[in-house]
């Protein structure tokens, strides 16, 4: 029955497919993309321009009067040769016969474009209109809360071969909704020398705030914001703590506005008035305490080859000027370069020896600027071979360890073959480890340099730093344990308040970072591990440091002292740490190996050491002294 059933419908709906009309709403729309001379927003959607109060008042800004809307068809439709096209405009309230390509008396829309045809040259379709045709606003001043929507569309009718009509439409949405959220109430301020506190209660349903903060007395309550001229900031909780365009012993006018999910944004709410006061951030304390550490550092390279003008320095002089001041991560190295520490800097302006030694240390950076300088194709060429190598290098370890994985799979079934016995009864071949002569290391922990004098304890007073730290260890030597060399970078930073003239502390705040470099000769004593399976590590660490170091003060900007003097520089030091770690393979030999064969993790440790870093210029006197003679780190350790 269903056989005879589908013999009889299917010749019919072969049929009907030439019989019946095409629909008339076809979805080649798709074709089509728009744009408009408005600036998108996050608001807007590819069809659907939303009109907040503040565009609509920029549209009648424009210069010409006009907005336009561009349909663009795609590069890959296809159109037949009487392909045409109309444009049509109406407004919210007015009726628009849409698959009808002329102008119809019954409707009450606008034709601008009547049967017009269409080819692929005629893409895109601009149309431009008056702003004042748009909305029922005349002017700026009639955009004020308008609830209304005008659509224009873009009529195609692309007829089939047999010429049956194709009509579809594409709409472009223009949603004008207008209506200010309500201001924010209870706006209150508090002041401090380089910062203000501003807070207010919440308004409903608004999605941010904005800020406005002026010296010179121009904020009224209930002000339009479109008109006011002022440094603004903004926000989307009801606070804020302004820190940009803020100066001490100044009065300052505030009023906050409410921005709902459309972009409309409130009247200004009442005005407070507040005077910010002097303040002392860190750096001012503690040049107040030690003026001797008055930041004088000589440049190293100037001091290794005895004059500005020898060419080297002039390389290095031009690397600075052209290539790090073009980046504030650079301006940051370049401003801590210059305050290296003046015993260092004095001791190789005096002694021949320690000149030599300096000029031999610069040559790779001196190699590497010339380079980037004077010749950047080889420079580039010698980093893209030199990642080549890196990647060839893993590339044929990792395949090296593949072959014996194989070469270690097969060997039961080739000493079973051998032997003439059955695979079972075949002896399992026992991998080895890949060979061991690298170490990662993650690890953080409390750092507080807390030799720093009364000045460190008035803004930060008891409370702690922190310290984030990755080492590369180099183990050049294994015998009973290993010995390596290890290179380590480590980021901390320690927040407190600056403090006003009365002693009080002040809403700014103040914040002291380092940046440590650290050279470190490392001994673990592994050997329990590695010969008895006894899971435990100890290890000893000594070396070298310099740590750069920078405060900044209440406007989250390098500090600057009264007498000129910046809050940034470096201190040479050094350090030692012993440790103890737990070696995690011992609790799953199984993914030990695996990890070893497919990245080459031989162990993984979890482990805790206690360090010593004295950072003072080796007891230089005027040295910014960085010293915690007692902290701790805890870490995961990779060993490859």
């Amino acid at each position: 029955m269903n056989n005879r059933l589908s013999r009889i419908f299917f010749p019919l709906a072969i049929l009907s497919s030439f019989v019946l009309p095409a629909n008339a709403l076809a979805s080649d729309e798709e074709d089509w993309s728009m744009a408009s001379s408005l600036t998108e927003s996050s608001y807007d959607t590819s069809s659907k321009l939303a009109m907040n109060i503040g565009r609509c008042k920029e549209m009648f800004d424009i210069g010409s009067g006009d907005v336009s809307f561009i349909f663009t068809l795609a590069a890959d439709a296809t159109l037949s040769e009487n392909a045409a096209f109309s444009v049509k405009l109406a407004h919210g309230n007015e009726s628009c016969k849409k698959d009808d390509l002329y102008e119809n008396p019954d409707d009450s829309c606008l034709t601008i474009t009547e049967n017009q045809q269409l080819t692929k040259s005629t893409s895109p379709i601009e149309i431009r209109r008056a702003v004042n045709t748009l909305s029922s606003a005349t002017d700026a001043a009639g955009c004020e809360d308008l609830k209304e929507t005008t659509y224009l569309y873009l009529i195609v009718n692309d007829p089939s071969s047999s010429g049956t009509d194709n009509i579809y439409t594409v709409t472009y949405s223009i949603d004008f909704r207008t209506t200010r959220p309500s201001a924010p109430s209870n706006v209150t301020a508090a002041a401090g020398g380089e910062s203000i506190k501003v807070k207010w209660d919440s308004v409903p349903d608004v999605s941010s705030y904005k800020i406005y903060y002026t010296s010179e007395g121009s904020l009224t309550a209930g002000g339009n914001p479109e008109e006011v001229s002022s440094s603004t900031a903004t926000s989307s909780s009801n606070s804020i703590t302004i820190k940009s365009s803020v100066s001490a012993d100044t009065t300052y006018q505030i009023a906050v506005t409410s921005i709902d999910n459309s972009g409309n944004e409130s009247l200004l709410s009442e005005v407070s008035t507040v005077d910010t006061v002097s303040s002392k951030d860190f750096w001012d304390s503690y040049r107040e305490q030690n003026q001797d550490s008055d930041g004088g550092f000589c440049f190293i390279a100037t001091a290794a080859y005895g004059s500005t003008q020898e060419p080297h320095v002039k390389i290095l002089r031009q690397f600075r000027d052209q290539v790090l001041m073009k980046s504030s991560a650079g301006r940051s190295f370049v401003a801590t370069y210059y305050r290296l520490s003046p015993p260092l800097a004095h001791y190789i302006g005096e002694h021949p020896t320690a000149r030599t030694i300096t000029r031999t240390a610069l040559w790779p950076l001196y190699g590497f600027a010339y380079l980037l300088l004077k010749l950047p194709v080889v420079l580039y060429s010698l980093m893209t071979l030199m990642v080549a190598g890196i990647a060839f290098g893993i590339y044929r370890r990792r395949r090296n360890k593949a072959s014996k994985k194989s070469i270690n799979a097969a060997a039961p079934l080739l000493a079973a073959a051998l032997a003439g016995t059955s695979l079972l009864a075949a002896p399992q071949v026992a991998q080895a480890d890949s060979p061991v002569n690298m170490m990662a290391e993650f690890k953080a922990g409390p750092y507080t340099p807390d030799e720093l004098g009364d000045a460190f304890k008035s803004h930060f007073g008891d409370e702690g730093g922190f310290i984030i730290e990755g080492e590369y260890d180099w183990q050049f030597w294994r015998g009973v344990g290993s010995l390596g060399l290890g290179f380590h970078l480590a980021y901390g930073n320690i927040s407190g308040k600056a403090l006003e003239e009365g002693g009080g502390k002040s809403i700014d705040n103040t914040e002291l970072h380092w940046l440590p470099l650290r050279l470190s000769l490392v001994y673990r004593f592994d050997y329990l591990w590695t010969r008895f399976n006894f899971p435990f590590t100890i290890y000893a660490k000594a070396g070298f440091d310099y740590y750069f170091w920078w405060i900044y003060d209440g406007s989250d900007s390098i500090a600057k002292a009264d007498d000129g003097s910046k809050g940034y520089g470096g201190t040479f030091g050094f350090h030692v740490v012993a440790g103890l770690a737990f070696v995690l393979d011992w609790l799953a030999p199984d993914m030990e190996r695996a990890f070893d064969v497919e990245w080459g993790i031989n162990n993984s440790y979890i482990f805790a050491e206690y360090m010593y870093a004295q950072i003072d210029n080796f007891g230089a006197k005027g040295a910014f002294d960085l010293t915690d003679k007692a902290t701790f780190h805890i870490g995961l350790g990779l060993e490859f």
